[in-house]
């Protein structure tokens, strides 16, 4: 892995408004704020590239009763095409796989 790689190259942003999980907006903020030295919604682009990767689609329960929040998120040009061809192979929402892969990043962090 060279020095660059971690880095995305530049592509268009999208600007989509998203509801997501207040519970897991919650958590990903915070990481964002206290442990990892990027926005928040550079780590839901994170999240999301994930699942386009591992096609690691799996439903799960709401941990509490919270509502989902719409937040105006800058998602790149690429992953959403790919959240396009996973909610027509899943036959889920996008704003259902964004949560999804928001939820799986932070299982896989625990």
């Amino acid at each position: 892995m060279g020095a660059f790689d971690r880095f995305w190259k530049r592509e268009p942003l999208l600007k989509k408004t998203i509801a997501i999980d207040d519970d897991l907006y919650e958590k990903i903020d915070k990481l964002s704020k206290n442990v990892y030295h990027t926005s928040t919604n550079q780590l839901i682009n994170g999240c999301i590239e994930e699942l386009i990767e591992t096609k690691n689609v799996k439903l799960y329960e709401k941990e509490t009763e919270k509502m989902s929040v719409q937040h105006s998120l800058l998602i790149r040009e690429s992953f959403f095409k790919g959240l396009e061809e996973l909610r027509e192979k899943y036959n889920l929402s996008i704003y259902k796989l964004v949560n999804i892969a928001i939820k799986n990043a932070l299982d896989e962090l625990k």
